[in-house]
């Protein structure tokens, strides 16, 4: 049966405003709790990347752009908060095959780190640090998460960055990320290398035998908007190393 468009709106708008809303600690105990397994459990992995990096002027007009194709490879190693290494082989820049002696350096714009960044949540779950707002996530399952650094934090906070800001989307009663978004002040990012803005959609990938939620696209720019990237990922399968022959 076909339900009209002003009805299915209807249905659709009171599903979200019925939505019972987890407390504020289940969900980050939740939150907490699946970026904790996302960082012990994620293998090693090799997924295909397609890199977009702009210049822009003030116009927002387009004036230099550069596209890469490469192979990401995510390493695991034993670092508490930064479990994997990320490498590259690049295999064409503009259409052609890369260089040799390519590097990130050489594009207009670019932030690395960015398919790791679900990784590193947990390192921003002090909570003391934060002002909270919770809503409804839009489709009556998921939770939309703003934490805001605030304005006179305690000492113990001092290390996060200047203006830090964070969205978070997630499934309600899993915790499973879906989308984050994370900023900072201009200072901060132009003082302390850091990146502006970012954020990171999540898709389900198959690995052996578990599914897990990669990043499928990550977007970043600078605090005036006149640097930016964008990354897409696909065909990520786990990597076991490279096979050397002995002679």
């Amino acid at each position: 049966m076909k339900i009209p468009l002003a009805l299915a709106v209807f249905v659709f708008a009171t599903a979200v405003a019925c939505q019972q809303l987890p407390s504020l600690d289940v969900l980050l105990d939740r939150l907490d709790a699946y970026a904790k397994q996302y960082q012990e459990t994620l293998p090693s992995l090799s997924c295909d990347e397609q890199i977009t990096s702009q210049a822009l002027n003030k116009k927002g007009k387009v004036t230099t752009e550069v596209r890469v194709e490469s192979t990401l490879r995510e390493i695991r190693t034993e670092a508490p908060f930064d479990p994997l290494v990320e490498k590259r082989e690049f295999k064409t820049v503009d259409g052609r095959p890369a260089r040799a002696n390519f590097r990130t350096s050489q594009l207009p714009y670019f932030v690395e780190g960015g398919f790791a960044g679900l990784v590193g949540f947990k390192r921003w779950q002090q909570r003391e640090c934060f002002d909270y707002d919770l809503s409804p996530g839009g489709d009556g399952e998921t939770v939309r998460l703003s934490m805001t650094l605030k304005l006179n934090p305690a000492p113990s906070c001092a290390k996060l960055p200047d203006g830090f800001h964070r969205i978070v989307i997630a499934d309600a009663a899993t915790g499973r990320i879906l989308h984050t978004e994370r900023t900072v002040s201009p200072g901060e990012a132009e003082y302390n290398n850091e990146a502006y803005f970012g954020e990171i959609d999540y898709a389900p990938h198959e690995l052996g035998q578990r599914m897990f939620w990669l990043p499928e696209r990550f977007l970043s720019h600078d605090s005036d908007n006149t640097r930016r990237m964008v990354a897409t990922y696909s065909n990520c399968h786990r990597y076991t190393g490279e096979l050397k022959v002995l002679p």
